[in-house]
């Protein structure tokens, strides 16, 4: 029987991070990394890390004997934020802690890294009413889409110059629910459902012969905006979850 391998999660404390806790779970084993409190949930098995990710050495030590990190720390609080304030939250996670990611990576010789990046690095296209494609030059629609953009890009030069496998999920609407929510059409068309967020992350950990890529994070419905057409070619990743469904849009009329 092959050892299961062991994934270090970034931000495990939020809603992506719960999701990828509860249905990776039968596949590997984890190592979470939490900002400060640890939730309730977290299994006696799992073994945890209290740090902040633009903690470098406390980085490097995390990322020490694992088979891949996903890459999920995010600061959301953006609500009433001065923009200057916004660049500074920028720099330090999507830009510094990203940094400190990859390069515990390099230093650990961990070979792959699934990083939750946005559909905001091509947000522009989305209020043009253009479909987004991954082999399209990046349009953000703010700082947060441009911080992220830079985290694709580090990406694209650590798996060129040192064969770390890079996969940069560029995620739409992702609320920890099992339904799309109670949300206007778009909200539902942007739905990225949990078990089709941990599909795409396991089948990235997994793939062959991959060095770099980047895929759209939306379930079935959104196929409209962003394309999916590599993904399913690339990985065979196939959505479970469709938040087009009229069940879900008769609910929240």
């Amino acid at each position: 029987m092959a050892e299961r391998k062991k994934l270090l999660i970034t931000g495990a404390a939020g809603k992506i991070g719960t999701a990828l806790r509860k249905h990776l779970r039968h596949r590997y084993d984890f190592r979470l990394m939490f900002h400060s409190q640890i939730p309730d949930d977290v299994d006696e098995k799992d073994e945890v890390v209290v740090s902040d990710i633009s903690n470098f050495e406390a980085m490097v030590e995390a990322a020490a004997g694992v088979d891949a990190i996903a890459h999920l720390a995010l600061f959301r609080t953006w609500q009433g934020m001065p923009n200057a304030q916004r660049a500074q939250v920028t720099f330090d996670v999507d830009m510094k802690g990203t940094y400190n990611i990859y390069e515990a990576a390099r230093i650990n010789r961990v070979p792959t890294v699934v990083y939750a990046s946005t559909n905001h690095v091509t947000g522009m296209n989305e209020k043009e009413g253009i479909r987004s494609m991954p082999d399209k030059p990046v349009r953000p629609d703010g700082i947060y889409g441009a911080g992220k953009a830079f985290g694709e890009a580090l990406g694209r030069f650590y798996a060129d110059q040192y064969g770390i496998r890079v996969f940069c999920l560029r995620i739409a609407n992702f609320n920890g629910l099992d339904e799309p929510g109670r949300d206007y059409e778009p909200g539902q068309s942007r739905w990225f459902s949990p078990r089709d967020i941990a599909q795409m992350t396991w089948r990235c950990i997994e793939v062959e012969d991959l060095k770099f890529e980047i895929f759209y994070g939306v379930s079935r419905g959104g196929e409209e905006k962003w394309d999916l057409s590599n993904a399913r070619e690339l990985i065979g990743f196939e959505p479970e979850d469709d938040g087009s469904l009229p069940e879900h849009r008769a609910k929240y009329k």
